[in-house]
């Protein structure tokens, strides 16, 4: 796949035709309804793939990234037999902006769930999107409504419409979370305690009768990349496991009439300590936030009144550790995605200056002086961060 570059090592989410965002849509054009954007064109790459379908299931792994399955099957290949091509994740490449794409069908500018934290202007808070919580004194009382915090439909709300319902799969300990609620509305949403139970859960769905979306979520490879890093034997071995017991546990037991696809949200990328900035209250530059930065720690959402000032002085502090854009600049090279409406809400949400981070550098906001160092993170616009595979099933 080709992607635009921006800048060194940094590249542009493909949201014409190869990315998440046109993954849902193949789904809503497939079953008739609606997209909003082009389809992704899964006929191009497998011709009559989607030809008696009548069932399509995403089981998405949180930071499965195209290298970190590329280095895995280069060491043990584990399906014999296997078709994958690649997509490209969102901006930021997180797993609140990420999944919420793949359940909308839209781009992060049109359903504003921007980032990790992102200041709401009606709340008056940073405001933490998976949990909804403010990373600074901790639970919010909200008065916005779903489509105040998320301003598209869900994908399983459009199939609704069109007569085809959809299931969710995912943990106990994270059904019924904020973003959980926002993006899971219209699905008949299930949930798991542990590694077997969530492929026993897996194969009862597949057994449904009439058509359907599934989504299946595992969030726990993503936890082990942070701790211990990507390049970790801990995540190597996940990744090893899931995949071997996907190959035991569901591809024997796959409806003919099915359509499975295994896919990530976006990859993570090793980052040593010695190339983290730590910024608090006490820093110079924080003379210059209105209020504390949201983002992730490979990007950042600065909030500011003086956005030419802030690019100025970020240029000549950490030029080499950072590409510096303002909003307007962000919004032209259309890193948050196209929309024919862009709601001023959303946009609001994006940081006056946005900051991405090169290589493997990455930047922290001490909001309560208890963040903890991460081994390997995402957010920014490298391959390893934006490619993500599509690992293609059908029996």
């Amino acid at each position: 796949m080709l992607l635009e570059k921006i800048d060194d090592g940094l590249f542009k989410p493909h949201y014409e035709r190869f990315s998440l965002v046109n993954l849902a849509n193949f789904v809503l054009k497939h079953f008739n309804a609606q997209p909003i954007h082009d389809p992704y064109p899964l006929e191009h790459f497998i011709s009559g793939i989607s030809e008696g379908i009548e069932k399509i299931v995403f089981f998405l792994i949180d930071a499965l990234g195209m290298s970190s399955l590329e280095r895995l099957m280069n060491r043990e290949r584990v399906f014999h037999e296997y078709v994958v091509i690649e997509a490209t994740s969102v901006f930021p490449t997180t797993t609140s902006a990420a999944i919420t794409s793949l359940l909308t069908g839209a781009t992060p500018v049109e359903h504003g769930v921007l980032g990790y934290i992102l200041y709401i202007r009606q709340l008056g808070t940073l405001l933490n999107m998976i949990e909804l919580s403010s990373p600074i004194v901790g639970k919010v009382t909200s008065t916005l409504s779903n489509r105040e915090l998320m301003f598209e439909k869900t994908i399983f709300e459009r199939l609704l419409e069109v007569g085809v319902k959809s299931f969710v799969l995912t943990s106990k300990t994270i059904r019924g979370s904020g973003l959980s609620n926002l993006v899971n509305v219209g699905a008949s949403v299930r949930s798991y305690q542990s590694f077997g139970d969530m492929f026993s859960k897996f194969r009862e769905i597949l057994q449904e009768n009439g058509p359907f979306f599934g989504f299946v979520y595992w969030g726990l490879l993503d936890s082990i990349g942070h701790k211990l890093g990507v390049d970790s034997d801990a995540f190597e071995s996940e990744l090893y496991w899931l995949l071997k017991m996907l190959m035991r546990e569901i591809l024997p037991v796959l409806p003919h009439n099915t359509l499975l696809i295994v896919l990530g949200d976006h990859g993570q990328i090793f980052t040593p300590w010695e190339k983290e900035t730590w910024w608090s209250w006490k820093d110079e530059v924080s003379t210059f936030f209105s209020v504390p930065p949201g983002g992730e720690m490979r990007m950042m959402h600065i909030y500011t009144n003086q956005p030419d000032a802030v690019v100025q002085y970020l240029n000549e502090k950490y030029r080499d550790r950072a590409l510096v854009l303002t909003k307007e600049q962000a919004l032209n090279e259309k890193l948050f995605g196209e929309a024919v409406v862009v709601p001023g809400a959303s946009v609001e949400r994006i940081g006056d200056v946005v900051l991405i981070a090169r290589e493997n550098y990455s930047f922290y906001f001490k909001y309560t002086g208890k963040e903890e160092s991460l081994k390997s993170k995402h957010g920014s616009l490298t391959q390893e961060e934006l490619l993500v595979p599509l690992m293609i099933f059908r029996r």
